[in-house]
């Protein structure tokens, strides 16, 4: 009895060509619905994306802009500042003065200079002890103790922390001589 009970199963359970068409239909229009949605998934996230990289070039451009206007505004600031010390150049070779009286007048010139590049962050670089390749430029050697700085031929300065321009100096340098 098992036996015809096992094979009436497996005869029902068998389906007819018209049955297995129409499931076989019925999956592919599931796997079709299922890759259209992918695809419009994919094609929301790609206007996403370039919706993304609109706006990130477009704030490029403005932070750009606002750059390039805080650089225009600082020079013109600085520009005008500079001027006043320039004026007093031009009074200064238009009077009528001693040697003595514009030597004066242009140390005063030089002081009003350096407290204007001070306000604006310039700041020397020392030029005593020794040798600081990242800030001094060897131009020449001497004698003296190993790296040690024998002469300025050019101040440096920093502006804020970074190195505008490297002091040039001369270098002193043992020739192992007097060494024992």
């Amino acid at each position: 009895m098992e036996k015809a009970e096992g094979s009436e199963q497996n005869g029902s359970e068998a389906a007819s060509p018209e049955e297995q068409l129409a499931s076989l239909r019925e999956q592919l229009q599931l796997e079709i619905k299922e890759k259209d949605r992918q695809a419009a998934l994919a094609a929301e996230y790609l206007g996403i994306a370039k919706r993304v990289q609109a706006d990130f070039e477009n704030y490029k451009r403005r932070t750009q802009k606002e750059r390039d206007e805080l650089v225009k505004v600082a020079n013109h600031r600085m520009l005008g500042e500079l001027l006043l010390v320039f004026d007093d150049f031009e009074r200064a070779l238009a009077a009528k003065c001693s040697e003595e009286e514009l030597r004066a007048g242009i140390t005063k010139i030089r002081d009003n200079m350096a407290a204007l590049l001070k306000d604006h962050g310039l700041r020397e670089i020392p030029s005593e002890g020794k040798f600081d390749p990242s800030i001094h430029e060897a131009l020449a050697v001497g004698e003296g103790e190993d790296g040690t700085i024998l002469e300025v031929f050019q101040k440096g300065y920093y502006l804020g922390d970074k190195v505008l321009r490297c002091s040039k100096v001369k270098v002193a340098k043992s020739t192992g001589e007097n060494n024992g």
